[in-house]
Formats: C-alpha cells, sequence, structure tokens
C-alpha cells in the first residue's frame, strides 16, 4: 500500500500548492511555508539547538520572525538569525524593524546569496559568536544556482547540525500552474532542488539525508534535510 499512499501524498501536495495553501502567517507576518513543513523546522531546530541559523530567501520576513521564536522558546541565548536575498523587500525591512522577535534578526544581507561578499559577511558575523549553525536554503530554485549555494553554504553547517534544501518537490510541481515553463524556471523538470541535492550528496560523504522528516504529512522538502555527519 506504500506506493498509493505516496501516490495520494503527491497529488494532494499539487492540490496545496496550486490552491495557495503555503500563504500562512506566523505571528502576524506573512510566511510562504505549508503547516507541516513548519513543524518539521521547528523539529530541526529543536533538537540542534543551534546558536545561528542562515537562510537564503528572505521574501517579507515570515521565516526569520519564525526561526526567531523557536530560538527564543528554547531559551536561546546569543547568536539569532542571519537572512539573505538578492532583493530587497520593504516588507521585510519593516517587520525586521518592528516585530518584537526582530532583535533576533543580526543580520539582514541583500545580495547574490552565493556571492563571495555575501558568504563573508555572513561568516563574520557568526565568528564573532560562533556556535552550532544550521543553514536553510530557500530563495533562486534553478538547480545549477542551489547546488552553488550548497557548496558555498555547506562548511557554514557544524557536525551533527542540518542543510536544508527547501522544495525539492519542484520536480513533482512541474507542468502545473504555480511551476508552468517561464523564464526563470523554463524546464523545473530538469532544473530543480532536488537535482542539486542528489549531485551534492554524490560528491560528499560528509552529509547524509535524514529521511524521518518527511515520513508524515506533506510537504515541500521532505527529502531536503541533509545531516552533516564529519566536521
Amino acid at each position: 500500500m506504500d506506493y498509493l499512499i505516496e501516490d495520494l501524498r503527491r497529488v494532494f501536495l499539487r492540490m496545496a500548492d496550486n490552491l495557495r495553501w503555503y500563504e500562512q502567517e506566523w505571528l502576524g507576518v506573512p510566511i510562504w511555508q505549508l503547516p507541516d513543513d513548519l513543524i518539521r523546522l521547528q523539529a530541526v531546530v529543536t533538537e540542534v539547538k543551534p546558536r545561528w541559523i542562515v537562510e537564503t530567501g528572505t521574501k517579507f520576513g515570515g521565516s526569520a520572525i519564525f526561526f526567531a521564536s523557536i530560538l527564543e522558546c528554547l531559551g536561546q541565548e546569543g547568536g539569532g538569525v542571519i537572512t539573505v536575498d538578492i532583493e530587497g523587500y520593504p516588507k521585510a525591512d519593516e517587520v525586521i524593524a518592528s516585530h518584537r522577535l526582530g532583535r533576533w534578526i543580526k543580520g539582514r544581507l541583500v545580495g547574490d546569496a552565493k556571492a563571495d561578499s555575501v558568504v563573508a559577511e555572513i561568516k563574520a558575523i557568526i565568528a564573532r559568536d560562533p556556535g552550532p549553525t544550521l543553514v536553510f536554503l530557500d530563495d533562486w530554485h534553478d538547480a545549477e544556482h542551489v547546488y552553488a549555494e550548497m557548496q558555498r553554504y555547506a562548511p557554514l553547517v557544524t557536525q551533527n547540525s542540518y542543510l536544508i534544501v527547501a522544495d525539492t518537490v519542484f520536480e513533482d510541481l512541474a507542468g502545473t500552474p504555480i511551476v508552468a515553463p517561464s523564464p526563470k524556471y523554463p524546464d523545473a523538470a530538469k532544473s530543480n532542488p532536488r537535482v542539486a541535492l542528489r549531485r551534492f550528496l554524490a560528491e560528499r560523504d560528509d552529509f547524509t539525508q535524514e529521511a524521518r522528516f518527511g515520513k508524515t504529512g506533506i510537504g515541500n522538502f521532505p527529502d531536503g534535510f541533509l545531516k552533516r555527519v564529519a566536521g
């Protein structure tokens, strides 16, 4: 029966994404994540208890506030969230400046996440207060871009923490309205985060795919949790 369950999950996910069920709010801030994925992310943060969470893809600031809220709930002292996006959304600046949890966001960078200058700035922030670090990649979903980000950000991930690759299901959503061919994603079936993830894992033995977070419910990246097993 497993294949029937997987088929149903895939169909339900295609419905959820195309009906925009991912457009949620967290503590009053828009956050484009499915509820099941938010539960998975908090479980990972709770397990690792990172000092630093680095995310690519700030958008409106919702995920940064989400991560900040989990750190605060865990009684974290020091560290915080570093977020980067190639677009400088005014809404994100407003959220970070005005939200009670905005104080947890210690870096709000605008630029190409894989650029040398951006990565260097993130490293410099972490170096001032080093500790366990978790990385969440959720910006441009072209395979080459995601692979380049994985290469650049993997060294930031501390042992037994995670490199999380968002929206691996772009491969499954290709051809539906939400991932229809476009100048940005001309062929999402062939170029997507899952392609980058497979390539990355095939080349390395210091990360392993952690399947337990994606075993239940639906999600946009059930196979996107990579645990660092070697330093």
